[in-house]
């Protein structure tokens, strides 16, 4: 399955100078939140920023315990929060509940050298630090750029709309979108498309989708690997 990578790569750089190492490709999903009024929304979300060294930064939640313990609950292929009220603690008001953004770095980490003169050793570490970003709102998109990358856009060309956390009832990452968002994305991909003949996109790789990949459980095994 590795040749799922090199081929969005080489469908990216087609006809182009490879100047950039792109490391794996963003992974965006058609998302459904229901609200406590009954409410829903449905738009577009990032699951996971990709990164370099075959790491992804997923997003997603954090319940924050009285204890100071916290637990996360972030985006994979098996993600589900859904009828928060059986969170003894959160229903309790022991505990409180955070959308959080990974803000991780994506690229190489600098590894961290000693050399032991008297034993002739040396020792190399490398560590792979995690940062997220606790915030009492949660990040949604109704349009999508041309790029089709929606966390990297102005709040005009992507939709961006933000859903108070204490409002939320559950969280689904859909695996059957309505046509409607189905066809936003194919309108998206032509118009991208269309411009990618006119311009030269030497560092642009297209988001894979959470609704296309999660119908292949092969491909599904594989990518997990990397989170």
């Amino acid at each position: 399955m590795k040749i799922f990578f090199f081929f969005i790569l080489l469908i990216s750089t087609a006809k182009k100078p490879v100047e950039f190492d792109l490391g794996l490709p963003e992974i965006q999903a058609v998302c459904k939140v229901v609200l406590d009024d009954g409410k829903i929304i449905e738009g577009f979300i990032t699951f996971g920023t990709g990164g370099y060294e075959y790491k992804y930064r997923p997003n997603g939640f954090c319940f924050v315990h009285d204890d100071g313990i916290k637990q996360l609950i972030l985006y994979d292929f098996s993600f589900s929060l859904s009828n928060l009220d059986s969170y003894a603690s959160h229903r309790n008001g022991t505990s409180k509940l955070f959308y959080i953004e990974n803000i991780s770095r994506r690229y190489h980490q600098e590894p961290n050298t000693e050399f032991d003169e008297e034993k002739n050793t040396l020792t190399i570490t490398k560590t792979d630090v995690k940062k997220y970003k606790l915030l009492d709102q949660m990040t949604i998109y109704k349009k999508l750029p041309l790029d089709l990358l929606v966390g990297y856009s102005s709040d005009d060309q992507n939709g961006k709309t933000t859903i108070d956390v204490e409002r939320i009832r559950s969280v689904e990452l859909l695996k059957r979108p309505s046509e409607k968002l189905i066809e936003m994305i194919e309108n998206a991909r032509k118009r991208q498309s269309e411009s990618e003949k006119s311009e030269e996109w030497v560092d642009y790789q297209a988001p894979v989708w959470y609704h296309e990949i999660i119908t292949d459980q092969e491909r599904i095994n594989y990518l997990s690997r990397f989170f």
